[in-house]
């Protein structure tokens, strides 16, 4: 169930979380919750492109840069009923992940939300209904000379997950990440994604602030450049969408 507030009380939810969580920190300085140990076996990239986000600008971290850029115009329609109205939003966006010396992943994704709302306007109770709809975040990866390879995130409630399937046959989880580094504070939207095999984490795309994106330092030049395109996916990605 989701009840619909101002953007006005989201910021006086951040600043609550700021004073109480980061008394010794600075807002600015603030990063997402790695898995245990993670970081002392990935190389962290700041993301440039990420927030403050501007249309179609590039989103570059590292060797690593989300080029020709094409996104499309957020989409909404309301259906009214009789004791309710079904809202639907969807947003698209396409572009080309590049490194150097390595072959481009292009990238297809789109966003859909959807939501049930019911009583007026000082009283709404909106109902996330995206779960009958597909998955929230539907994107198609290809590398160059490979078979289109598929990411898909869903949400429920809060919590997002999904898969990442990649051209070398292996199946990734995705899943959302609420915590914060060095904080017992949780947030109510993803401050990250997580991508791995069981246990083993292979990249976690931080979207706190400007945004971090951390690769496992095993991983080949090939599987680099390819999650990298996953986590550019992941860092366009708005889970406020329809909101």
């Amino acid at each position: 169930m989701h009840q619909a507030f101002p953007a006005f009380d989201r910021a006086l939810v951040f600043i609550g979380l700021c004073a109480a969580a980061l008394a010794t920190t600075s807002c600015s300085t603030l990063q997402a919750a790695l898995p245990d140990d993670f970081a002392a076996r990935a190389t962290a990239y700041p993301v440039s492109g990420h927030s403050p986000r501007r249309f179609n600008e590039p989103v570059r971290f590292g060797p690593y840069s989300a080029l020709e850029m094409r996104e499309g115009d957020t989409f909404s329609w309301t259906l009214p009923f009789a004791v309710a109205d079904l809202k639907r939003t969807t947003k698209p966006v396409a572009f080309t992940l590049v490194a150097r010396g390595e072959a481009p992943v292009e990238v297809q994704c789109v966003t859909r939300a959807s939501w049930v709302g019911i009583g007026s306007a000082s009283r709404r109770v909106e109902l996330d209904v995206g779960a009958v709809d597909g998955p929230m975040l539907d994107c198609g990866l290809r590398m160059d000379g490979e078979q289109p390879q598929r990411l898909q995130l869903g949400r429920m409630g809060q919590r997002m997950s999904g898969s990442l399937l990649a051209p070398w046959g292996a199946r990734y989880a995705v899943e959302s990440v609420h915590g914060y580094a060095g904080s017992r504070w949780s947030s109510g939207t993803p401050t990250a994604y997580r991508v791995g095999l069981g246990k083993d984490t292979v990249a976690v795309v931080d979207v706190v602030n400007a945004g971090r994106v951390h690769l496992a330092d095993g991983l080949d030049a090939g599987q680099r450049v390819y999650l990298a395109a996953a986590a550019a996916s992941l860092l366009l990605l708005d889970p406020e969408l329809g909101e």
